[in-house]
């Protein structure tokens, strides 16, 4: 049997959006036939009922009633279609949107939701890791805000252990991809027209004290006399006795008023949270269901799902809560039930006892499918991109060699890949032409160990690596703002990362540095890089650096590679294939003059 590719992958999702399609137009043929039915018989059974009235009142109703259950089997038949066309589009989304990751067709990719970046973290915005056509662009498939969230948080971490790592490859290797698709239709299908839901409302809510003061003491209270002024109504209609039941009303009707403020809070609070209630209905039923016999890894993280408080039956008992509490929108019925019984305050306290019930099973639920989103994100990235591999993690020392090492954000027709072997004992200097490819492969280096940190395979035949803290200068601004420079930038950024490098910490650090100090003139860059290059050496950790400056290839402690470059009919090419040694040629003149401008004599 052949391994499977990304375009047998691709091949695969269009069989399916294709055989979908097909089933689709069926049941919108069904869905027109219905509405088309149903008029018909509203109609027909009104006309019917209408005409036959002032002769035959008795066939006019039989007429009405016969019409209004046909038509109630249309409409729940009809319901039944509508769902069958929702999630037929769900799926198709889901699987066009799967084909836009494998193609990298930015354009036909959600947006992840928007993070602020931070410009002091160690390389979130050098490694674009978020963002418009990022690496969470390229992986996010969650449904939730927090989902997402915790993808990046996996992304931007930098508190590595390789324990949890290995722990996540357990979890990966039990999910299936029909298991995350599952996940991810059933959320969309209840987030409406939300791209994303947010299930931070719901956690705040059931965070928050529970207000209102209600005891099931003062129920009782209220519900006896309730009882003991419909028996004094009763006797007083029966027997000639004062009507002392009105001395019990006022009384049953006081305590009432005395709690109103602080019921209705309560109440509001509920209806707030009752749309994202029913978003989770879906997901939660699915997973409460699933059989994780033979995935024990799993089975283990979605237990809070199985056990004997299942998600279904508590959040039914607080849907019919909350929809009783929803009466109040019918004032004559509000009323009539209100007068007849503490309806309000006895739906607040049935809400106040079971949200300090689900104040411990909620956070629960929403944690752990957060990390199953999360989890379904980088399956997905392994499932479309079945050339990928998963990093083999050296447990000391610091490792790093590689196969085919490729950037998992460039295009694939355009994307070289290169084989490495670091000497983590030295620092390696990148030397090179303008555009030949430098800069590009300390994103390739970066980008591929913030994969393998995050438990994601890896754009390589073959990565043997040890786990490192990672730590970039390469995307330096300056800062109006600040109202610093960019060389000042780039110096601060550069002490941040030596500072890191110095830090005492178990883990190596892997820097990526691009053309270090470029913000200066020559003589003072050369020093500074000389000196900088010599703090950086002998330190728990390695990397490598790009720069221009060829003089710096002749330090010691270090390990020379090269991009190169040659002029073809006149053109200035490159083929991105990493050398052995340092840079022959350099090309800045050549760029310039090909480009139109002056130039002096080489």
């Amino acid at each position: 049997m052949t391994s499977p590719t990304r375009a047998t992958r691709i091949s695969y999702l269009e069989r399916g959006i294709h055989q979908l399609e097909a089933r689709l137009q069926v049941t919108r043929q069904q869905n027109n036939r219905l509405v088309w039915a149903r008029l018909i018989v509203f109609l027909v059974a009104a006309g019917l009922a209408l005409g036959l009235w002032p002769t035959n009142t008795l066939l006019a109703i039989i007429c009405g009633v016969v019409g209004i259950v046909i038509f109630g089997v249309l409409v729940g038949r009809h319901n039944r279609v509508r769902a069958v066309i929702a999630r037929s589009e769900m799926w198709i989304d889901i699987k066009q949107a799967q084909i836009a990751r494998a193609q990298l067709d930015w354009s036909n990719i959600p947006l992840p939701p928007a993070f602020t970046p931070s410009e002091d973290h160690p390389y979130e915005n050098d490694l674009d890791i978020s963002g418009a056509q990022s690496l969470q662009h390229l992986l996010d498939t969650s449904a939730t805000i927090q989902g997402s969230s915790r993808l990046r948080k996996w992304l931007l971490t930098t508190l590595l252990d390789a324990a949890l790592i290995r722990q996540r490859h357990a979890f990966l290797d039990e999910m299936q991809p029909s298991f995350c698709n599952r996940l991810t239709l059933e959320a969309r299908l209840r987030a409406g027209d939300e791209k994303r839901l947010d299930t931070r409302g719901l956690s705040n809510w059931i965070a928050e004290p529970v207000s209102g003061g209600i005891s099931g003491r003062f129920v009782a209270l209220l519900v006896g006399l309730c009882l003991l002024t419909i028996l004094l109504f009763a006797l007083w209609r029966i027997v000639p006795i004062p009507p002392i039941w009105a001395i019990s009303f006022l009384v049953y009707f006081g305590l009432s008023l005395s709690r109103v403020r602080a019921v209705l809070p309560v109440l509001d609070e509920a209806f707030a949270v009752q749309g994202i209630l029913n978003s989770l209905t879906g997901v939660f039923g699915y997973l409460e269901k699933y059989p994780f016999r033979d995935k024990p890894q799993l089975a283990r993280l979605c237990a809070p799902f199985q056990s004997a408080e299942r998600p279904s039956s508590q959040l039914r008992s607080l849907n019919v809560i909350v929809s009783a509490a929803s009466l109040r929108n019918n004032f004559v019925l509000w009323g009539v039930l209100n007068a007849l019984m503490p309806w309000d305050i006895f739906t607040a306290y049935r809400l106040a006892t079971l949200r300090q019930k689900l104040s411990t099973l909620i956070p629960a639920w929403l944690d752990v499918w957060a990390e199953l989103e999360a989890l379904s994100a980088l399956q997905t990235f392994a499932y479309l991109n079945p050339d990928y591999t998963r990093p083999q993690l050296e447990a000391e020392g610091m490792t790093f060699t590689t196969v085919a090492l490729g950037h998992p954000l460039i295009d694939h027709e355009e994307r070289v890949c290169n084989d490495f072997q670091m000497d983590t004992q030295q620092v390696t200097m990148l030397t090179g032409s303008n555009m030949s490819g430098k800069s590009s492969f300390l994103r390739t280096l970066g980008i591929n160990l913030v994969l393998t940190n995050a438990g994601a395979v890896v754009n390589a035949s073959s990565l043997h690596t040890s786990l490192f803290r990672v730590y970039s200068c390469i995307k330096v601004s300056d800062s109006l703002a600040e109202g610093y420079s960019y060389f000042y930038a780039e110096v601060r950024r550069l002490k941040a990362l030596l500072n890191a490098l110095e830090r005492p910490d178990s883990l190596p650090l892997f820097f990526l540095i691009d053309e270090i100090f470029k913000g200066t003139n020559n003589r003072e860059r050369l020093l500074g890089s000389e000196a900088y290059i010599h703090a950086l050496l002998g330190k728990k950790g390695t990397g490598a650096i790009s720069t221009h400056d060829l003089e710096l290839a002749s330090l010691t402690g270090l390990s020379n590679y090269h991009f190169a470059d040659q002029v073809l009919d006149g053109q200035l090419t490159f083929d991105y294939k990493l050398r052995v040694g340092v840079s022959p040629t350099t090309n800045a003149l050549r760029i310039m003059r090909l480009a139109g401008l002056p130039v002096g004599e080489d």
